[in-house]
């Protein structure tokens, strides 16, 4: 299991058909998605920060960079104040929840 220090430092996309209940599954942005009218998110991690890019209201990605700090136990708080805990994390799905 890696953590957000050890190798999350890559570009995720969100593959919102695989969510479940209260998990968001994202995938590295090279998987190959199925067509979708619905823009998806976005989430790099990289030196303690995550940038986000998440739909406007004209569908295009807005980004935004907020600092995370590790709490342990596999949960970060992220800038805007929630809180997210890796489920799992591998070379290709990364499993968040939201707390």
């Amino acid at each position: 299991m890696a953590s957000i220090e050890q190798g999350l430092g890559s570009s995720w996309t969100h593959s919102f058909e695989e969510d479940t209940g209260s998990e968001q599954v994202y995938r590295p942005s090279s998987y190959p998605f199925p067509p979708s009218r619905r823009p998806r998110e976005t989430l790099d991690f990289a030196a303690g920060q995550m940038v986000t890019a998440v739909p406007g209201p004209d569908d295009k990605l807005q980004r935004s960079v907020a600092p995370v700090t590790a709490l342990g136990m596999q949960r970060y708080r992220l800038g805007d104040g929630r809180e997210i805990e890796v489920v799992e994390a591998g070379s290709d799905v990364l499993r968040i929840r939201i707390a």
